[in-house]
C-alpha cells in the first residue's frame, strides 16, 4: 500500500467511524475480488424486500433508501474491480426529521477474499482497518527430526507453502526396538502415561546403572512402526506384563552381572529388573473452587469493569442483553449490584464483553452459597478418598454423585465423613432388590468441579486415576487408593492377600504402578469374565500377597471397613518373612567376595551357604536377618546396607508368547538409555542406529534447505526469516551449510518449539511477536535517526517546523520528507502530493515510537535536504 492509498483509506475510515445510526440502518457490503457484481445487486434487491418487514417506519425507510442508493451506485460498475469493492450507505443526518442518504465505495489496496452484508448502527470497518496495519512478509521455517514446514507470514496471515517428512530412521523404522503403544511409562511428576502419548520434552523415571539408583532422564526422540512379530512377556512374582518387538532390548541379571538381551532371545526363567520403589515429591494441587458455584456476588471493581467494557464496545444495556437472550433489567441490576449473577448469565456476559470468565471470577466475584456447599481449595486427603470411591463404584449425573456400597457400616461412615467435609446432607437408602446401600450427594457445583478437574474418574469407556491425583504428594495418592479399594478392594483368603478387581485394564495397570510409590509390590492378572451375564469383557485383578507389601498397604492405605483392617492384621501375622517377590538383585557369589575381602569367615553365616554359591536367590528380609544383622564392621556393613537398599529387584520370566500379527509399536529414546515400561526396566535403542540416523538427518536438512531456498530467494518483499524447532535440531540446521548465505543473513529470530506443521508455524509467530514488532518500525527508526544525526553534524542539510519545511519543499530541495501521522488528513494528502511532484521520498512517521514522538514535538514536519541551505 503506497502513502496515497493509505491516506485515502484512513480518511474514509475516520469519516465512516464518525457516523452513528439511530437503529440498525447503516449498510456495509464487501464484494470479493472476481465476484459477479450482478449477483450482489440481486442480493441487495432481496434485502430491500426483507427490510419492508421492519416495524419502525423511519428505520424501514432508511434501510430501503440506503439499499436503493447502493444498488444505483453499483450499477455504475461494469465488473468488480481487481481487488474487490467495499461499499457503505446510510443516513448521515444529525437531525431526526431530516434524511440524508449517502453512499461511499473504495477498492481496497489488498484483494478481498470474503463476501459480507451487514446492517447495523455502525459501519463494519474492521477489514479495512486490518489493511492499515503493517503487511511485511517474513519467511517461516519450523523443523524437528520428524518433519519440517516452510511458510510465510504476511500481516496476520500465516500460510504453509511447503512441507517434508524427515524419513530419519529411528529404531522402529530399521527393525527397531519397540513396545506396544498402550505400554505405561512413569513420568517424573507422578503421571503414568501411555508411551504413545509421550514426546520430547517429557522426563521419565530411569535407572542409572553406574550406581543402581533411579533418577530423572528426558525423552530425546520418539518413533512409531508396524511390526509383524511381537512377544508378550509375563513375569512370575510379581506378575508384570509387557509386549515388545522381537529385538527390543531388556536388562537381564546374571551371575556375570547385568547384560542386555533382545526379546526374541529371552527364555523362561531369565531374570528381568523392576523398581522396588519410585520416589516422588508431589505438589499441592490448587482447585480454585469459586468458579464452580451456581451464582456470584460481584464487587464494586468488577461491576465497574463490566460497565467500562460495555461502553468501550458502544453497547447499550438493552442491546447487550439482547445478544444473549436476557433483559436490560438483568444487565442493569448486575452493573449496579442489586442482584447476584448466575453462572451461565455471567459467563455469557463476560464472553460478549471480551472478559476472561475464570479470571473475572477469581478477581472480582465471590460465590453466593445458597445451600452453603463447601468445595475444597486444594486436593486434600478427604477429597482424594471421595474421588477414589467415585472412580471405583460411583456415578456422576448432572447435579448429583451417587455411591453404591455393599456394607452398611462403610456407607454410613462415608456419609458422615463427606457430609461434614462438604457441609451438605447426602441421602442414604438401602436398595434391597439390588443388595447395596446408596449414597447421593446432590450439589451441582461439586459435579462441575469433578467434571472439569477430575473427568478421568468417569472417562468412557475406560476411567483412569486423575492426573492431579498422580501429581500430588503420597498422602493424597494413598487417600485416593483407599477410596478405590473401599469401593472395589477386598481381602483375598485364597491367595492370602489384598486384591482389587476391575473391568478396565489401564486403571489396573496404573494401580499396580502407583503402588510402587509406597514400595508395595503387586501382581496383575487377567481373567475371563464369562460368568458375568452383563459383560463379555475380561476382568483384571491386582493382588498384593507379599508380607511387607501387605504391611505397607495397611500402614499407608488401608480400608474404611474395620473388619477388613482386622483381616489385614491377621494376614500379616500368618505370613513368613520368606519372599519370592522382594529379593536381593546382587548375586550371592559377589556378596561372598565382598565379605571375604573384608576378612570375614563365611562360617559366620551358616544358613545362607547356598546363596553364596548362587544356588538360590534371597529375600531382602532374610538378607537383613541372616547376613546384615551379623555384621559389626562399619565399613562392611555400609557396603552390604547399600546392596540391601538398592531400589531395584530381580523378577523372573514366567512365560513368553510369540504373536504373529501386524501390531503398531512405539519406541522412545531416553538420555539414560532406559525407562520403566509396565513396571519393567527396558533398554532403548538410541545408539544402535545413530550413525545411519545421522546421515539421514543431514539429507533431511538438505531437503529443508532446498525448499527454503526455492521459496525465499526470489521473494523480493521478504523482510526477514524466523526459524523454530527443538534444541539442538534448529541450531544444527542453521549452523550447517543447508541454507543459502543470503537467507542466513535475513534470520532475525530462532525460537524453541515442540511442534511443526500449522501449529508449529503459529507457535513460531506467537513466540516472535516482540521481534516482529521491532522489525516493523526499524525502517522508520532508521530514517528518523538519520535526520537527527544530520541535525547534529550538518544542521544545514535538514529542515524542521512547518515554515522551514514548506520553504524547502517549494524550491525542490527536499530528498526525504518526514510527516507525523497526527497531522490532519487533508494536510497530509496535500503534502504527499506536493512532495512526490518534487521528487521527494515521503514518509508518514508513527507517533507510537520514541523517535516518532520526537518528530511530533518538532511540529510534525521534518526533512532531509538534497543540499545544505543557509
Amino acid at each position: 500500500m503506497d502513502i496515497k492509498q493509505k491516506l485515502a483509506l484512513r480518511k474514509l475510515i475516520k469519516k465512516l467511524e464518525s457516523i452513528r445510526g439511530r437503529h440498525t440502518e447503516l449498510v456495509s457490503v464487501y464484494i470479493p475480488a472476481g465476484y459477479d457484481i450482478i449477483k450482489i445487486i440481486q442480493h441487495l434487491q432481496q434485502e430491500q424486500g426483507t427490510a419492508s418487514n421492519i416495524k419502525d417506519a423511519k428505520t424501514r425507510n432508511n434501510v430501503i433508501d440506503s439499499l436503493e442508493r447502493m444498488i444505483r451506485h453499483l450499477r455504475l460498475y461494469k465488473q468488480t474491480p481487481p481487488h474487490g469493492l467495499a461499499v457503505f450507505s446510510g443516513n448521515v443526518s444529525d437531525h431526526p426529521s431530516k434524511i440524508i442518504i449517502e453512499v461511499w465505495s473504495i477498492e481496497p489496496p489488498e484483494p478481498l477474499n470474503f463476501r459480507l452484508y451487514r446492517c447495523d448502527q455502525t459501519f463494519m470497518l474492521d477489514p479495512l482497518k486490518e489493511m492499515m496495519e503493517h503487511k511485511e512478509t517474513y519467511g517461516l521455517i519450523v523443523l524437528d527430526r520428524r518433519d519440517a514446514s516452510i511458510g510465510i507470514l504476511k500481516g496476520n496471515a500465516i500460510k504453509e507453502i511447503a512441507s517434508t517428512a524427515s524419513n530419519v530412521p529411528g529404531k522402529a523404522k530399521t527393525g527397531g526396538q519397540c513396545v506396544h503403544p498402550d505400554t505405561l511409562v512413569q513420568s517424573i511428576d507422578g503421571r503414568i502415561i501411555e508411551i504413545k502419548h509421550t514426546h520430547n520434552p517429557y522426563i521419565l523415571k530411569s535407572v542409572n546403572f553406574n550406581n543402581l539408583t533411579i533418577e530423572d532422564s528426558p525423552i530425546t526422540d520418539k518413533w512409531e512402526a508396524e511390526k509383524d512379530i511381537s512377544y508378550d512377556i509375563i513375569t512370575k512374582s510379581p506378575q508384570l506384563r509387557i509386549t515388545s518387538s522381537k529385538d527390543h532390548m531388556f536388562f537381564i541379571a546374571t551371575e556375570k552381572g547385568i547384560i542386555e538381551k533382545a526379546s526374541e532371545e529371552l527364555k523362561e526363567g531369565d531374570t528381568l529388573i523392576m523398581p522396588e520403589r519410585i520416589i516422588f515429591k508431589g505438589k499441592t494441587q490448587k482447585l480454585n473452587p469459586n468458579e464452580y458455584y451456581n451464582s456470584f456476588l460481584i464487587n464494586k471493581r468488577g461491576r465497574g469493569l463490566l460497565t467500562r467494557k460495555r461502553l468501550a464496545k458502544n453497547f447499550f444495556q438493552k442491546e447487550l442483553a439482547k445478544k444473549f437472550g436476557m433483559t436490560q433489567a438483568a444487565v442493569s441490576k448486575v452493573e449496579i449490584g442489586e442482584r447476584k449473577a448466575g453462572r451461565l448469565f455471567l459467563a455469557k456476559l463476560c464472553s460478549q464483553l471480551g472478559i476472561n470468565f475464570k479470571k473475572f471470577l477469581s478477581t472480582y466475584a465471590e460465590p453466593y452459597k445458597h445451600k452453603n456447599v463447601n468445595l475444597p481449595e486444594t486436593l486434600d486427603s478427604n477429597f482424594a478418598q471421595f474421588l477414589g470411591y467415585l472412580t471405583g463404584d460411583g456415578c456422576v449425573e448432572e447435579d448429583r454423585i451417587t455411591f453404591f456400597e455393599q456394607r452398611k457400616e462403610v456407607a454410613l461412615e462415608l456419609k458422615k465423613k463427606f457430609d461434614e467435609y462438604f457441609n451438605i446432607i447426602s441421602s442414604y437408602k438401602y436398595r434391597k432388590s439390588k443388595n447395596y446401600h446408596q449414597l447421593r450427594f446432590t450439589s451441582r457445583p461439586l459435579v462441575r468441579l469433578i467434571k472439569e478437574k477430575f473427568s478421568e474418574t468417569k472417562k468412557r469407556p475406560c476411567p483412569e486415576i486423575p492426573e492431579l491425583v498422580l501429581k500430588s504428594q503420597n498422602k493424597i495418592v494413598a487417600a485416593f487408593l483407599k477410596g478405590l479399594f473401599d469401593a472395589e478392594g477386598y481381602t483375598n483368603n485364597a491367595r492370602g492377600g489384598v486384591s482389587i478387581s476391575i473391568n478396565n485394564k489401564k486403571i489396573a495397570q496404573q494401580i499396580q504402578l502407583v503402588l510402587l510409590r509406597f514400595s508395595i509390590l503387586s501382581s496383575l492378572y487377567e481373567y475371563d469374565n464369562r460368568a458375568n451375564k452383563y459383560s463379555d469383557k475380561p476382568r483384571f485383578t491386582v493382588d498384593i500377597t507379599e508380607k511387607k507389601s501387605i504391611w505397607l498397604f495397611q500402614k499407608n492405605i488401608g480400608f474404611t471397613a474395620k473388619d477388613k483392617m482386622e483381616k489385614l492384621r491377621l494376614l500379616i501375622d500368618k505370613k513368613t518373612d520368606k519372599s519370592e517377590t522382594r529379593q536381593i538383585l546382587t548375586q550371592g557369589n559377589e556378596i561372598r567376595q565382598i565379605i571375604e575381602k573384608a576378612g570375614y569367615n563365611l562360617q559366620m553365616f551358616p544358613k545362607v551357604s547356598n546363596f553364596f554359591r548362587n544356588g538360590r536367590m534371597m529375600s531382602k528380609q532374610i538378607f537383613k536377618s541372616s547376613i546384615l544383622d551379623y555384621v559389626k564392621d562399619k565399613g562392611l556393613y555400609k557396603k552390604l546396607k547399600g546392596i540391601y537398599n538398592t531400589p531395584l529387584l530381580p523378577v523372573k520370566i514366567l512365560r513368553i508368547q510369540k504373536i504373529e500379527r501386524k501390531t503398531r509399536m512405539v519406541d522412545i529414546s531416553v538420555k539414560n538409555q532406559n525407562f520403566i515400561a509396565n513396571g519393567v526396566i527396558v533398554h532403548n535403542s538410541a545408539r544402535r542406529f545413530e550413525r545411519i540416523r545421522l546421515e539421514m538427518k543431514k539429507e533431511f536438512f538438505k531437503r529443508v534447505g532446498e525448499l527454503a531456498n526455492q521459496a525465499f530467494l526470489t521473494m523480493k518483499e521478504l523482510k526477514g526469516i524466523l526459524v523454530g524447532g527443538p534444541v539442538p535440531t534448529k541450531d544444527e540446521f542453521v549452523d550447517g551449510d543447508y541454507l543459502n548465505n543470503e537467507l542466513k543473513k535475513k534470520i532475525i529470530a530462532m525460537q524453541d518449539l515442540s511442534y511443526t506443521g500449522d501449529f508449529g508455524l503459529k507457535e513460531l509467530v506467537d513466540k516472535s511477536k516482540e521481534v516482529l514488532a521491532k522489525e516493523e518500525v526499524t525502517k522508520e527508526k532508521k530514517i528518523v535517526n538519520e535526520f537527527f544525526e544530520l541535525l547534529r553534524k550538518e544542521p544545514g542539510k535538514v529542515a524542521y517546523g512547518k515554515k522551514e519545511v514548506m520553504e524547502a519543499l517549494d524550491i525542490g530541495a527536499i530528498e526525504k520528507l518526514l510527516l507525523s501521522e497526527n497531522l490532519p488528513e487533508e494536510e497530509l494528502e496535500q503534502l504527499q502530493e506536493k512532495g512526490e511532484k518534487s521528487g521527494a521520498e515521503v514518509h508518514i512517521i508513527s507517533t507510537e515510537t520514541m523517535e516518532g514522538g520526537q518528530i511530533k514535538d518538532l511540529g510534525g514536519y521534518a526533512a532531509i535536504l538534497r543540499y545544505a541551505l543557509k
